[in-house]
């Protein structure tokens, strides 16, 4: 059985939802890490792990899951 998009954003951590609505607005890991005040390459494990719970291929696809789910 396959999960459902709000099975797979049920996954989630609060950080990677904070992470991802960052990468919404088109943020950088740079820019991201500043404001979160966390290191770039933390942020990149938080992209990592919310493309593999959300099964996307890249930011943009991850970012399309989001909007057609109501994330964002």
């Amino acid at each position: 059985m396959n999960p459902t998009p709000e099975d797979l954003l049920s996954w989630l951590t609060a950080r990677e939802l904070e992470v991802l609505k960052a990468v919404a607005r088109g943020l950088s890991a740079k820019e991201i890490a500043k404001q979160l005040d966390i290191a770039p390459r933390t942020v990149e494990r938080h992209i990592d792990h919310v493309r593999l719970k959300t099964r996307t291929r890249n930011r943009a696809h991850m970012v399309a899951f989001a909007l057609e789910n109501d994330i964002l």
